[in-house]
């Protein structure tokens, strides 16, 4: 039997998510359609579900058999067009622990002529109660940047952004408690670093300011500090109940060679609800706040992570964002299943000004959902949603959240 993996399971699986992880990260979707797939292979042998590798430990030790699995992922959203991804994964056991050892190597492109490139490496230590996951990659992302602000999305003028970006992260986290509600806990630390290199195309006539300074074009950052994961999920392909929350907190650190000095706080958090035998609700709570003298590429972009569906990633962005949605998701017949989804969030300039000055940015939308693999039991999905600019479609592998 395969095994899933937690976290961003194949951040390696695009590269080309690394620049846009650092101006318009549309990448996080394409990383989590890569953790589908590979969170799928838990169950493609036909055995039971096996929790993912933030749940509570499987019954029964995985094989100790190497098993190399290959796997496209479709891709289609507003920021980086349409295209497809292929990943390599490597499920290996060299120590007989609970969980496999996993290492991948990825890349794709899409219609924006965007591409990229990178590896993964996850593995767990110490019956499973420490875990480590780690990834490295190199991308090119054509995108377009707005400002910053309430009112640079709004105001329709934007430049592209040619970004190259290499870019690692390195994540380890403990189980402290062994046993009752609190074994679902995981603290570490975190680490990663970015090298940014945009080229901007001319300015617009009469806006020469909504060009980001070259010092930001050309920059690296590296940030570091304390990470941690909560997950209860019965099923992290799948789930119908439970709750999945990851946060980070990283401190910009120029002892690590970072040219801005800035922190940014990232929290996310999913609650699932079984409200008939095949009907699930979903509750998405995130939160994102950075300091001054954040970069452009590493403000709050909101529309990141499906946060909200609707919205062109990286178009309204400032020093924090916040998103609250809600999706139903209902099996209709044979393979076919579909979800209705709403919700609202906004920027706003800090955290502080989130309760009073919140640029509100609502949206809502449905979609269809293609049982692709009973046994695997993962979804082709098809989206389209509207918020504020208009109408934006998205397909991909796995569920949005």
């Amino acid at each position: 039997m395969r095994h899933a993996l937690a976290g961003p399971s194949l951040m390696m699986c695009l590269g080309m998510a690394l620049p846009a992880v650092a101006q318009n990260t549309p990448s996080r979707e394409i990383m989590d359609q890569a953790q589908s797939v590979q969170a799928s292979e838990t169950q493609s042998d036909g055995g039971a579900e096996t929790p993912s590798q933030d749940a509570a430990l499987p019954a029964v030790p995985p094989s100790t058999k190497p098993d190399l699995v290959i796997a496209p992922i479709p891709l289609s959203n507003p920021a980086m067009g349409t295209g497809l991804a292929g990943a390599a994964i490597l499920y290996y056991n060299p120590n007989g622990s609970s969980r496999p050892w996993v290492s991948g190597f990825g890349g794709g492109y899409t219609s924006t002529d965007s591409w990229g490139v990178g590896v993964s490496h996850n593995m767990t230590l110490a019956d499973d109660r420490l875990r480590f996951q780690g990834w490295a990659g190199y991308g090119v992302a054509n995108l377009r940047f707005y400002g910053i602000g309430a009112h640079a999305g709004t105001s329709n003028l934007s430049i592209k952004l040619r970004d190259k970006a290499f870019a690692a992260m390195a994540d380890t986290q403990y189980q402290i408690f062994h046993r009752g509600f609190l074994r679902h806990l995981f603290f570490g630390a975190r680490l990663f670093y970015m090298n940014m290199d945009a080229r901007a195309s001319l300015p617009l006539p009469n806006h020469p300011n909504l060009t980001p300074p070259a010092i930001e074009r050309h920059s690296q950052i590296s940030m570091i500090g304390p990470s941690f994961t909560f997950d209860s999920r019965d099923n992290p392909v799948d789930p119908r109940k439970g709750v999945y929350t990851t946060g980070a907190l990283g401190y910009g650190a120029d002892w690590l060679g970072s040219d801005f000095t800035h922190h940014k706080l990232q929290i996310a958090g999913n609650g699932y609800f079984p409200l008939a035998r095949e009907t699930v609700l979903v509750v998405r709570k995130t939160l994102c706040e950075a300091s001054d003298g954040a970069p452009y590429y590493d403000l709050c972009l909101y529309g990141q992570n499906g946060d909200l569906r609707g919205y062109e990633t990286g178009r309204y962005r400032d020093r924090a964002s916040w998103a609250l949605q809600g999706e139903v998701r209902q099996h209709l017949f044979g393979k076919i299943g579909m979800v209705a989804f709403g919700g609202v969030g906004g920027i706003a300039r800090s955290g502080k000004d989130i309760w009073k000055h919140t640029k509100l940015l609502p949206a809502g939308g449905f979609g269809l959902r293609y049982l692709a693999s009973k046994d695997a039991n993962v979804n082709l999905r098809a989206d389209i949603a509207w918020g504020k600019d208009g109408a934006a479609f998205y397909f991909g592998i796995g569920e949005a959240f």
